[in-house]
């Protein structure tokens, strides 16, 4: 099978690197634009006693510029390590809006963002061929 010109290019890792920069410029496009029913959610309002929810987007926008970045280099490990720690963050934002807020089921986002960032930290190990080649 052959492989996308972009793949033979940066590798594994740096494709997943942009497929990071997208989810992160989603996330922070979701927080500047928020629906008006979320707004009214204790989700919401716990993050923006936090932060506010634009400081919040502008720290996902940044990571996702990061990831991108990175992605074209030789030594991504700085992208995985900026999408790891707002991974982090957000696990344990989540966490303690559960904890002390009425953040409803903030365990189970707590979850699903520490595990997405224990996973990140797996591929970040990972040699990527492509980027061997040119060592």
């Amino acid at each position: 099978m052959a492989k996308h010109p972009i793949l033979r290019k940066i590798g594994r890792r740096g494709t997943f690197l942009l497929f990071l920069t997208i989810l992160d410029y989603i996330y922070a496009f979701s927080l500047v634009f928020p629906s008006p029913n979320s707004v009214i959610q204790p989700t919401y309002s716990f993050l923006a006693a936090v932060l506010p929810l634009e400081i919040w987007a502008m720290l996902w926008a940044v990571v996702g510029t990061i990831c991108l970045v990175y992605a074209f280099k030789k030594d991504d490990s700085p992208g995985y390590a900026v999408a790891m720690f707002i991974k982090i963050l957000w696990a344990v934002i989540f966490l303690l809006g559960w904890l002390w807020a009425d953040v409803d089921r903030g365990y189970l986002s707590a979850t699903i963002w520490g595990a997405f960032a224990g996973v990140l930290g797996i591929i970040a190990t990972w040699p990527d061929e492509i980027k061997m080649r040119h060592e």
